[in-house]
């Protein structure tokens, strides 16, 4: 058996797109390796109208670059998201991605998730211990190369949302996202026990929608009660990784939490999806250790990180 450790590679330059393309520079050929004739990028667009919470397109700039720069020429290139906006591609025009169209010598078009129309169900437990199903796009799972370029965050349940959780939550049917949380409506969510149910749904998604590359952008990230709003830190770094539960968990870090506070983390681990030990994980780039700052935690992080003491959380853990 192969002592390898994981790779990640993480960057620390002067611009956002050169974070990216130097982060994915530093593990090249494990990303090369997973590359296709198609590739399907999956951008975090949270809102429409905030630029902060959502995928700046110059780190999907960065990631197209990586493409030219080793000669890769995919068939199409899919921007694809299904994103809080009010109407179908507001978020792909307002934050400037119709130019990338004409900016590479490979076609790059834009898919709108909402609209898929072949879905396939998957169980998921809610926080009364209920099992409902939740819709993944048939799209997305039969993709043969997908890459989630997420933004380091904080989160309101999950304790930081990066590039798994970006990858499923932007994917899935809307009206089934807040089945992730265990609940059928947003009032109802209670922490702590919120925190056991998300950790453990995602994970049960994240076996049929887990990027093949990871990317996180955190060259600006928001911080304090996040995923939305407008308190941002800079912490001028993005990492990538063919491991997407490496590439989170080293940004974790970075970000000044510990990996094993995020249960989705712990469960990849545990279950063998992926690496999240950082003794087991080398990042190619500055040391991780010169590189962390400390977001401030959402103002629920006590409860969130309580999801391990939670009587469901074994029950739940144990039924995936």
């Amino acid at each position: 058996m192969s002592n390898r450790k994981v790779r990640v590679g993480l960057a620390q330059e002067d611009t956002r797109r050169g974070n990216v393309l130097a982060a994915m520079q530093n593990v090249h050929d494990d990303l090369l390796t997973k590359l296709g004739e198609q590739i399907l990028i999956k951008p975090n667009f949270f809102s429409s109208s905030n630029q902060l919470t959502a995928t700046h397109v110059d780190a999907v700039r960065g990631v197209l670059d990586f493409l030219v720069f080793h000669d890769v020429h995919p068939g199409e290139v899919l921007i694809a998201e299904g994103g809080g906006e009010n109407e179908s591609g507001e978020a792909y025009r307002n934050y400037g991605y119709s130019a990338l169209e004409n900016e590479y010598d490979f076609p790059v078009r834009w898919l709108d998730l909402h609209l898929e129309t072949d879905w396939v169900q998957e169980e998921v437990r809610l926080a009364d211990g209920s099992v409902d199903e939740v819709s993944m796009p048939k799209t997305v799972l039969d993709h043969p190369c997908t890459i989630s370029v997420a933004v380091a965050k904080t989160h309101d349940a999950g304790v930081v949302t990066l590039a798994v959780k970006n990858m499923i939550m932007g994917s899935l049917r809307q009206e089934d996202r807040i089945k992730i949380h265990g609940y059928h409506s947003h009032r109802e969510r209670t922490l702590p026990h919120e925190a056991a149910v998300i950790n453990a749904n995602l994970f049960r998604i994240s076996r049929y929608l887990t990027p093949e590359i990871a990317v996180i952008d955190g060259t600006v990230g928001i911080q304090g009660n996040g995923p939305g709003g407008k308190d941002t830190i800079e912490l001028g770094v993005a990492v990538a990784s063919g491991d997407a539960f490496a590439a989170d968990a080293v940004m974790t870090r970075a970000m000044g939490f510990q990996p094993e506070d995020v249960g989705l983390l712990v469960y990849a681990q545990q279950f063998g999806l992926g690496i999240t030990d950082l003794q087991e994980i080398e990042v190619i780039g500055p040391p991780l250790a010169s590189v962390i700052r400390s977001f401030k935690p959402h103002d629920t992080h006590r409860l969130q990180v309580q999801w391990q003491n939670d009587a469901i959380a074994s029950q739940l853990a144990s039924s995936i």
